[in-house]
């Protein structure tokens, strides 16, 4: 594809002032709203679309590639499922890339339409705050993960705070009251990458909230991290993201 995948854009340094360096330059507003709507509108087409439904399974930055106009195309199906209308998967062979995985399909190997809802829900988070799905590197205290970090700063009040800052002050956005449509694309995004399969949107309602057609329902809390110390009894700790405040996790939540 003529504009290469997404991650190129996201990640890659910008270029300076003056136009050097080897980095492209930050997505604009209305770049960013094309390609979450082109990745949703893909995904419905897959879940919906087709019979029997087919469940990407790797849905990812790489694996969105941009055409010469920077419509988005969901590609790679090397992990493609199909499934039987109404019936979910369970394997002991999970596929997929770390970061992007539902929970309850790395953990359990249950497949459904919501494992891709999850993925999408973490690109858009991506999208929108400008930083990776997870981030082993010395920076961050432990491992950063976006889906606990964008919930934790929403339901701090700081919402702005996670957008990335290139949004905030693209000329392009000034138009249809825009910092209220990001917000909202944050907030989807936060609801599709719940750890609750039960709380996450099908797609085709997920697309019905971005594009405005329904209001996005209050974020709800979530179980603390698996990776909190509360699960630990040795004094051991690993910790894969913040400590949130929530309600704990009891075995097979995630499956409901």
């Amino acid at each position: 594809m003529p504009n290469g995948n997404l991650d190129d854009h996201l990640f890659s340094k910008w270029e300076n002032g003056n136009g050097n360096g080897m980095g492209k330059k930050p997505l604009t507003w209305p770049q960013r709203k094309s390609i979450i709507l082109d990745v949703a509108k893909g995904l419905a087409y897959l879940h919906y679309g087709v019979k029997p439904a087919i469940y990407h399974r790797d849905i990812k930055a790489t694996n969105i590639l941009l055409d010469a106009d920077m419509r988005a195309r969901v590609a790679d199906f090397g992990l493609a499922k199909q499934s039987r209308e109404g019936q979910s998967h369970l394997t002991t062979r999970v596929a997929g890339t770390h970061g992007y995985l539902a929970p309850e399909y790395a953990l359990y190997g249950q497949l459904t339409e919501k494992s891709d809802v999850y993925s999408f829900g973490v690109v858009v988070l991506e999208i929108m705050c400008g930083r990776k799905a997870l981030d082993l590197s010395s920076r961050s205290p432990g491992a950063f993960l976006i889906t606990d970090w964008a919930w934790s700063m929403v339901k701090a009040g700081k919402i702005e705070e996670a957008l990335d800052a290139s949004l905030l002050k693209d000329e392009d956005s000034s138009n249809s009251n825009p910092k209220v449509i990001m917000e909202r694309f944050l907030l989807v995004g936060i609801l599709c990458a719940h750890v609750m399969v039960a709380l996450r949107p099908t797609i085709s309602d997920a697309l019905k909230m971005l594009e405005g057609d329904v209001e996005v329902p209050a974020i709800p809390d979530r179980p603390v991290p698996l990776g909190h110390p509360s699960f630990f009894t040795d004094g051991n700790t690993f910790s894969i993201s913040p400590a949130l405040s929530g309600p704990q996790l009891h075995s097979g939540d995630m499956l409901r």
